[in-house]
């Protein structure tokens, strides 16, 4: 047991004091299953993921943080971006200072692409030794940071984000960004790789995915709000983003541990 510092004691000794006696572990792993917005992983330096929050499980489609053990960024986003991805790790071990504030596009379990600010600190051992990697990240939520290159088309996401019953004209949203909608569609595909329609698409899916993970909404009025002629079209478009059904989903996530407990008694 620590012992209580005197009234003199040095700020500093008191601290590094009270971080030798704290079981961090313990505390790092409850606060991952708390955190609501922003995403948190630990990697070792091979890049296999050793702890991943619920959410952040849960965004790359996984039931529970167990099914994420030992993936690496190239099993969790096959291509160009887990390159990027590694190479961010790589600078983090070989210099040893936190990569702080970098922009980049992370891809969902439905393939639908977003801007995050993300956040990555080396984890030492107690002799110093870099022995991991702790990254925070928090999605922009279809809004490009002001200092983004990529702003020109954020006033475009974020109304495919929100119509989701209509598609929005390529025209409405070409106007929206002060272009012309070819050069509209070049900066969709440039900077997020796929076609307005299809982001839009895939905002419809992921909307759907929320509300079959947290809520009791019938697949009919599902279909009905985010604009699908029926049930059969919305189920149908559902599993060629997901690989499932509707109800197959739900039924998964039903019995999964990240599912909020609450939900399965109201």
């Amino acid at each position: 047991m620590s012992k209580t510092p005197s009234k003199n004691a040095n700020p500093k000794q008191v601290q590094a004091q009270f971080l030798a006696d704290v079981h961090l572990e313990e505390a790092l792993l409850s606060a991952f299953e708390t955190l609501l917005e922003a995403h948190c992983f630990v990697k070792n330096p091979e890049g296999k993921t050793l702890f991943m929050s619920p959410l952040w499980s849960r965004h790359h489609g996984f039931l529970s943080q167990d099914h994420a053990l030992f993936k690496t960024d190239t099993d969790l986003t096959p291509g160009p971006l887990a390159s990027q991805y590694l190479a961010d790790d790589l600078s983090v071990f070989q210099t040893g200072k936190p990569l702080l504030g970098r922009l980049e596009i992370c891809i969902d379990e439905v393939g639908l692409p977003d801007w995050y600010i993300t956040h990555k600190f080396p984890l030492r051992n107690r002799t110093g030794q870099i022995i991991g990697l702790l990254g925070i990240a928090r999605a922009c939520k279809g809004q490009a940071p002001p200092d983004s290159p990529n702003v020109r088309i954020a006033a475009a996401t974020k109304m495919l984000r929100t119509e989701l019953s209509r598609f929005p004209s390529l025209a409405s949203l070409a106007k929206a960004c002060h272009l012309s909608t070819r050069h509209l569609q070049r900066s969709f595909q440039q900077t997020l790789g796929i076609a307005p329609r299809t982001y839009w698409m895939k905002c419809r899916i992921q909307s759907a995915c929320d509300a079959l993970r947290n809520t009791h909404e019938s697949l009919a009025d599902m279909a009905h709000r985010l604009g699908f002629c029926d049930q059969s079209n919305f189920s149908a478009h559902f599993k060629t983003h997901t690989g499932q059904t509707p109800l197959a989903f739900r039924r998964a996530f039903s019995h999964s541990q990240i599912l909020d407990p609450s939900l399965l008694s109201s």
